[in-house]
């Protein structure tokens, strides 16, 4: 290492460093390109052959720079990154060495012959995942992002994702006979924003590697892509500055900033354990009545984190109805489960988590503790959720469906997607009844999309104080700010004219389509749920293109979306006086 400068140098350490930094995110960006190549196109076993020595050859150069990059700067992230991946050479040689004594293992958990490209894939993502993060510390370093608010960061980072998405499905390898832009954009869109529309089946349009990038889109969509970026920032040992902090607080409706960095590891965390146990349960009441044993945990796998995502995907064309899955009960209670599950908000599973716990030591351990207190959004969005399920059901029942359908429709018109039986077939009362549901959605700070539990609440409860003539809304122990209140009802005000303004422009690109179907579209892709009436694939191009805007507004949130496009807020310094306007 003579050539590396001298400790005192700081210049040139410096100058060293940013070139040793640039040639790790060049590794990186070459990955990346061969991982796409490998996976999108066609490539003969001698250019799969070349493609692996490269990506070894990177592997090694990777280890190098960021092993030279610990004795520059002395960070411990770098060592950490260049001994993972001078061991992954290790271990592949390792494998060579067993050779059928590891196969047996592999077998169990995927099909022999994707164990190479499974191992390439872990290898590849080693050298992405710090270049990534990098590019994000690059960006979050810059004047103009540090100007930007955290709801149009939020939209941007949904459109990037999306558009990476629309390219790797129109790869030739995603698809069986290619996908029309158009359409890619919209499994797309469906997928980052958990909704589940589709343009076209992924039973019969998509391979299995197309399946798999629309999996990958939901699980990034699921986890939210702010989300998802912090945590590889904590992977990668980068860390939080305290606008990061904020920006988190406010998307994940954690108050505490001490506990934002700690929290996005429970997010993950608590995802991949709940969706690892949902695949476990599905594999285990799925094996009877399944048709195909050899896609068995794949089915189960892909059900599993689109049932939690809420994104309401199915590897079958006609979803749940499919004859393997229809009269399956125990595999209907673990989706319904995951759904609600994804559904309650992450910052709500972290308070009721300490709440539980606390109960626990001092209820049954007889220990003497102060028990936390739930906060108003806890309970009212808990609260909320049991009446939005119970009166859901009952609503169901009583126009005509069966017990059964009654309760799963329940579940899934929250933004799940998922279908027992045909929403077409459905009278005006279990239409109306579906349209209200999907409208309010799940819980702040999950999967869900819609106006939110906690929004439809507090625009019930401010009514029933203007009939009362009650001065301040109150919750249990407290009063809701008036700007909630009015952040409720402009939301609601945002999501009708939106649900209007869109179904009238479906309505003009397609005149054929019946006005019920096109507004139950128009609500389902603003709830990011995923129902349809049987319209989705026969909507011209420019209709799809509204669904896409639909659903990214949906997910986003409607208010967060109109404030980003506005901009900034300027209030008024001068207040006018008041005046009494006659309403009716």
């Amino acid at each position: 290492m003579e050539w590396l400068p001298k400790p005192t140098d700081a210049i040139a350490r410096e100058k060293w460093s940013k070139h040793l930094v640039w040639l790790a995110s060049l590794c990186g960006c070459l990955a990346f390109l061969t991982l796409v190549w490998e996976i999108g196109w066609p490539v003969s076993a001698a250019t799969l052959k070349s493609i692996r020595a490269i990506t070894w050859g990177l592997v090694i150069l990777a280890a190098l720079v960021e092993l030279a990059l610990n004795l520059l700067d002395r960070k411990p992230e770098h060592l950490r990154r260049g001994l993972i991946l001078l061991a992954l050479p290790l271990l592949a040689g390792l494998q060579m060495v067993l050779g059928e004594r590891t196969w047996a293992f592999w077998d169990t958990i995927f099909p022999r012959s994707s164990v190479p490209y499974v191992a390439m894939g872990v290898v590849q993502a080693n050298l992405i995942l710090p270049t990534a993060v990098r590019l994000i510390r690059l960006m979050r370093d810059q004047r103009w992002f540090q100007t930007m608010s955290p709801g149009l960061i939020g939209v941007i980072s949904f459109v990037l994702i999306i558009g990476i998405g629309t390219g790797l499905l129109m790869t030739p390898n995603a698809s069986k006979e290619g996908l029309e832009w158009v359409d890619a954009l919209f499994m797309s869109t469906s997928a980052v924003c958990v909704t589940g529309l589709s343009s076209v089946n992924v039973e019969t349009s998509l391979t299995v590697t197309g399946q798999a990038i629309l999996l990958a889109l939901i699980q990034i969509g699921g986890l939210g892509v702010m989300t998802l970026t912090y945590f590889l920032a904590l992977v990668a040992g980068q860390g939080f500055n305290l606008r990061d902090r904020v920006a988190l607080r406010d998307l994940l409706s954690e108050e505490n900033l001490g506990r934002v960095g700690g929290f996005v590891w429970h997010i993950v965390g608590w995802t991949l354990l709940i969706e690892f146990s949902g695949v476990l349960l599905l594999r285990w009441l799925w094996q009877d009545t399944h048709l195909t044993p050899s896609k068995l945990w794949w089915d189960c796998l892909f059900h599993g984190i689109s049932a939690f995502c809420n994104a309401g995907f199915s590897t079958y064309g006609d979803g749940l109805m499919h004859p393997s899955l229809l009269h399956n009960r125990g595999v209907h209670t673990v989706v319904m489960i995951l759904i609600v599950l994804g559904g309650f908000g992450f910052a709500l599973f972290s308070e009721m988590g300490r709440y539980g716990r606390a109960w626990w030591h001092r209820h049954v351990k007889g220990q003497e503790l102060m028990m936390p207190r739930l906060s108003v959004h806890c309970r009212l969005a808990f609260t909320s959720t049991v009446l939005l399920l119970v009166g859901g059901a009952v609503a169901y029942a009583a126009s005509g469906l069966g017990v059964w359908e009654s309760i799963f429709n329940s579940v899934v018109t929250r933004t799940a997607g998922f279908n027992i039986s045909s929403f077409g077939a459905h009278g005006t009362a279990a239409l109306i009844i579906s349209l209200v549901l999907m409208a309010i959605g799940g819980n702040p700070g999950g999967t869900a999309g819609g106006i939110k539990t906690t929004t439809a609440a507090l625009i019930v409860l401010e009514m029933k104080r203007i009939l009362l003539g009650q001065r301040d809304l109150q919750l249990w122990d407290r009063r809701a700010s008036r700007e909630s209140v009015e952040r409720s009802w402009a939301t609601l005000a945002l999501c009708l004219l939106w649900v209007i303004v869109a179904s009238s422009l479906m309505g003009w690109f397609d005149p054929a389509m019946a006005a019920a179907d096109i507004i139950f579209e128009c609500v389902s892709a603003f709830g990011t749920v995923g129902l349809t009436r049987g319209i989705t694939m026969q909507m011209s191009d420019p209709s799809k293109l509204v669904v896409v805007a639909t659903m990214l507004a949906g997910r986003i949130g409607i208010l967060t979306f109109a404030m980003s496009l506005i901009g900034p807020r300027k209030p008024s310094k001068i207040r006018m006086p008041e005046a009494r306007v006659p309403l009716g």
